[in-house]
């Protein structure tokens, strides 16, 4: 239920932090609803029709953040929004991601996004380097943090984390990759 809640299954009923907070109660009425029934019992006015509503009390709204990070990790993708709507500005003067195939290897690019995949590897000397998922409204596209890039700006190398990355393209394997030289990290500064 608890999953099922936080994917957005319900929210033609009730708001998602509410159905949340109330979960262990919605529960509690639907098992004494259910032994009832089992057991044969009636209530009084049983007979007569009534508005049979839940009323749930009230609980905060389930932030955009949250909801946003409950349906990736439940379904796998996003499905209420996307988290960069609303950065149309600050990206308008990075390449989008469906843009870089065809462009000459060793361009040196700008692109934006969010990090939607992190895999560590450990190099042949024992340093780490990232092979980065970075995915905006138009596509996806890995991104290489050698060891030296990962020194200077470690905190950004996170999942979910919305980040600007400057770059060379690189093909290796046919498929067009970002060897990274740079990263921002973006923060909460949206449009409204």
């Amino acid at each position: 239920m608890e999953s099922l809640i936080k994917a957005g299954a319900f929210d033609k009923l009730a708001e998602r932090n509410q159905l949340l907070s109330n979960l262990e109660k919605l529960l509690e009425w639907t098992r004494e609803t259910q032994n009832k029934r089992a057991n044969g019992q009636k209530g009084l006015f049983d007979c007569i029709k009534f508005d049979n509503t839940f009323h749930l009390p009230d609980a905060a709204p389930a932030s955009k953040t949250d909801k946003l990070s409950w349906e990736k990790e439940l379904l796998g993708l996003f499905v209420s929004s996307h988290p960069l709507d609303g950065f149309g500005k600050i990206f308008e003067k990075t390449l989008a991601i469906n843009q870089i195939p065809g462009l000459p290897l060793k361009k040196r690019v700008r692109i934006g996004g969010i990090i939607s995949g992190i895999k560590k590897v450990i190099t042949k000397i024992g340093k780490p380097m990232l092979f980065v998922k970075l995915e905006d409204l138009t596509d996806r596209i890995e991104v290489i943090a050698f060891p030296n890039m990962l020194e200077k700006n470690p905190s950004a190398f996170q999942e979910n984390k919305i980040v600007m990355v400057c770059g060379r393209i690189d093909n290796r394997d046919g498929i067009p990759k970002i060897i990274a030289e740079e990263i921002e990290e973006i923060l909460e500064t949206k449009e409204n």
